[in-house]
């Protein structure tokens, strides 16, 4: 807890096992096309691959990768940190980082940017409890120094609401925070099954892969079930709740439906 609260991000190791974290890095390698066609609404770029299910929609959560959503050691460990049980979850995007040898000023791959749970349009952060999501990612691979790991600034969310706070319309700087420059980075390494948990504020950027082994990861996002900017009704996300089928409804526990919003709390 403290460490996550001083560093705004934390690994937890292994909540996957080795297995189970190599059954699902095949489930996202066999995503590409065998004929290596790269349909026109992925995004590539830099080594780095996102598939889309469709065009806008970057979510993956069919039945096979459902338990993801609903596990429950990273379920009590963000309510813990939120301090608050009733969570919903969303996001679901999936990453292929491969080698690439390009030269490139820098080990960053695109800029350091935030997520937050704040729209775009809104000039203010309100610094609340409630405001605060919790994103990650579980690392399918094993993600050595130079391996494409996710970048962040330890104490970074510390950094972001000082700024915020000391200006008017803080929620705009840096280009609506999508473009933070000057601030020093570490990699996160790790092994496969580790989740890589971080602030909703944290400065992070995606990172070149000089190794020969692809990185493999999939994203995922915590928050309120009361936070004030709503869950799920963002571009691109996943509305809670709405369009699970029965294959995807019958791989759900009782955890499960709540946190994908299909049973209240």
């Amino acid at each position: 807890m403290d460490t996550f609260w001083r560093d705004g991000y934390l690994l937890v190791r292994g909540v996957l096992s080795r297995q189970e974290a190599g059954h699902y890095a095949g489930l996202i390698t066999d995503l590409l096309p065998r004929d290596l066609r790269i349909p026109e609404h992925w995004e590539a770029y830099d080594g780095r691959f996102k598939p889309f299910r469709t065009p806008g929609n970057q979510t993956f959560d069919g039945p096979e990768f459902l338990p993801l959503y609903q596990n429950e050691r990273l379920y009590r460990l963000t309510a813990e940190l939120l301090g608050h049980h009733r969570l919903l979850v969303r996001d679901g995007s999936v990453a292929i980082t491969m080698r690439n040898d390009t030269p490139h000023p820098g080990e960053l791959s695109q800029d350091l940017h935030i997520d937050p749970a704040v729209p775009e349009d809104v000039d203010e952060f309100l610094f609340t409890s409630e405001e605060v999501e919790l994103g990650g990612c579980y690392y399918f691979t094993d993600v050595r120094p130079g391996g494409g790991g996710i970048h962040v600034v330890p104490g970074g969310h510390h950094i972001v609401e000082e700024q915020a706070r000391a200006v008017p319309r803080g929620r705009q700087l840096h280009d609506k925070w999508r473009n933070i420059a000057g601030l020093e980075t570490v990699e996160v390494t790790g092994e496969a099954g580790d989740f890589v948990l971080t602030h909703h504020l944290m400065p992070h950027a995606a990172s070149h892969n000089r190794r020969p082994e692809a990185r493999i990861a999939q994203f995922f996002r915590y928050a309120r079930d009361d936070q004030p900017w709503g869950n799920g009704d963002r571009p691109g996300d996943r509305p809670a709740g709405h369009h699970y089928n029965d294959q995807q409804t019958a791989v759900m526990t009782p955890l499960g439906r709540r946190l994908l919003g299909v049973d209240p709390w």
